[in-house]
């Protein structure tokens, strides 16, 4: 056994600054590797780039304060020999462990915590058992190290068999995506949705997106989406993902199966059960109370039923709140009125923003103009629109012109301080960079900036603001024929008294 060197307490001292800064690393660490799954591709990355450097940062940390125990305290050779091994050799399997977490959802699923989170505590206890001669005294030199290492010894392994089980998982899963590609290619085309469904059971988004497109495609899938709510078997996540028709039957069908759903999950007593038992029924149920509230479904009932269950267990997410202002009146119809699926489904009550959403369309531009020029409250929903976000303001003044509004105040307020803002932020040539006109027109984005301005003042709005903000503009580059006929229109609006 190696004598006690002196300067035990200095060491000691020195122990106990790392053990605390590898302990606020060490928090970091199974913080971050407990959630490596939790964000976007892009913040999952980072979790991992950060779980790595933690891992790094306290094994550090950890073989230094080994070092100091070994130098300064009383530590055997058996058990440096085992330091130097099993440091390194732990800190690997923490590495490898971090790969398994990266997809905790495949066993061995977050089993590989135990390693960075149960190596690091021992390795420091038994740093302190060297350093402190209390320790020492009350746990005999062989007992601690053949306890401590050989704990240290079998974590370091117990990746190995964790390993395998995730190699035997993805075999599973390669295996299961061959037969879903083999058996997804042999079924007809006009297979009931009943067949298809089970090809939506998959965590392979690629292949649940192309289920989607052969379901959209299926002809019989109205009449047979009803057959099974009827039966209470559809998939409720995906009622609004199939391009069904938001009939008076398919309604009353769904709320059925809703309330029929929600029944089994009551508790008898409340928080007996997680949240998370439940997370993926109760968003299922969400999305489907969604569409069929969006297109004037009224599920109040159904929609405070899943609210009162969820609520019960423990630490319920954000979608209870969801549940509650799905029972706001105003959402009640509000995809029917502002962002219908299609043209066909477009009425009179429909929001401007609605119509002119199939304007984009060249095959349908026309009829959906037409029939935004018939809205009685087309003005007020322009005048909304153009007081919103850039790219909703922007789809009113790409068809300001052919839309028959009426000029009033508001709505010529809300215009010229969407093309002021326009024109502000127009870059200005100096006049040593000399620009042409056309470079103007193509800053200004889509549509006609400046056709819109003289509808505005030709209409009585008072624009001689905006007016004069063109003309300089329109100065700062260069002299062209359609240069001098703008200015000369914008001038001729410009005097008008």
């Amino acid at each position: 056994m190696a004598a006690p060197a002196r300067g035990v307490p200095v060491a000691t001292a020195v122990g106990v600054g790392l053990a605390v800064l590898a302990l606020m690393v060490y928090a970091l660490m199974l913080a971050t590797l407990s959630d490596l799954a939790g964000s976007d591709a892009a913040g999952n990355a980072y979790a991992r780039a950060y779980g790595a450097i933690e891992i790094i940062v306290l094994w550090l940390l950890l073989a230094l304060m080994t070092a100091i125990a070994a130098l300064k305290g009383c530590m055997p050779w058996p058990a440096i020999v085992a330091a130097v091994v099993l440091i390194p050799a732990s800190g690997f399997a923490a590495m490898s462990a971090e790969d398994l977490l990266a997809r905790p959802e495949i066993s061995p699923f977050l089993r590989p915590l135990i390693i960075p989170a149960l190596v690091p505590p021992l390795i420091a206890a038994y740093s302190f058992w060297a350093l402190l001669p209390r320790l020492r005294a009350a746990i005999a030199p062989r007992a601690a190290a053949g306890a401590i290492w050989g704990a240290i010894l079998v974590l370091t392994l117990v990746i190995l068999p964790m390993q395998e089980r995730r190699e035997v998982a993805d075999d599973e899963f390669a295996a299961a995506r061959k037969k879903f590609a083999v058996d997804f290619a042999k079924l007809p085309a006009d297979a009931p949705l009943w067949d298809w469904v089970p090809f939506l059971q998959t965590p392979d988004e690629t292949r649940v997106g192309a289920a989607q497109v052969r379901i959209r495609a299926l002809g019989r899938r109205q009449s047979d989406a009803e057959i099974m709510l009827d039966r209470g078997d559809f998939p409720l996540g995906f009622l609004g993902r199939f391009d069904l028709t938001p009939t008076q039957a398919l309604c009353d069908k769904a709320r059925k199966q809703l309330l029929q759903t929600v029944q089994p999950l009551v508790l008898t007593t409340s928080n007996s059960k997680p949240y998370a038992q439940i997370a993926t029924q109760v968003a299922g149920a969400l999305a489907a109370m969604q569409w069929l509230v969006g297109y004037g479904c009224n599920s109040d009932a159904e929609a405070l039923a899943w609210e009162t269950m969820a609520s019960a267990y423990k630490d319920p997410n954000f979608d209870v709140v969801e549940l509650r202002e799905l029972r706001d009146p105003k959402r009640l119809g509000q995809y029917l009125r502002e962002n219908p699926e299609r043209f066909s489904m477009l009425t009179p009550q429909a929001h401007l923003k609605a119509w002119l959403k199939f304007a984009d369309d060249e095959a349908l531009r026309d009829q959906a103009l037409d029939g935004a020029r018939k809205l009685d409250h087309r003005t007020a929903d322009a005048t909304e629109m153009l007081g919103a976000d850039e790219r909703t303001a922007w789809t009113v003044l790409l068809y300001l012109p052919q839309l028959d509004l009426e000029p009033t105040p508001p709505l010529c307020g809300a215009a010229q301080r969407v093309l002021h803002q326009q024109f502000a932020k127009t870059y200005r040539p100096k006049a040593e960079d000399p620009r042409p006109y056309s470079e103007l027109l193509e800053r200004l984005g889509a549509g006609d900036r400046l056709g819109d301005l003289i509808w505005l003042a030709s209409r009585g709005c008072d624009a001689g603001t905006e007016l004069a903000e063109a003309e300089d503009l329109i100065r700062a580059y260069q002299e062209s024929a359609a240069r001098a006929q703008m200015l000369a229109r914008l001038a001729q609006l410009h005097r008008r008294p």
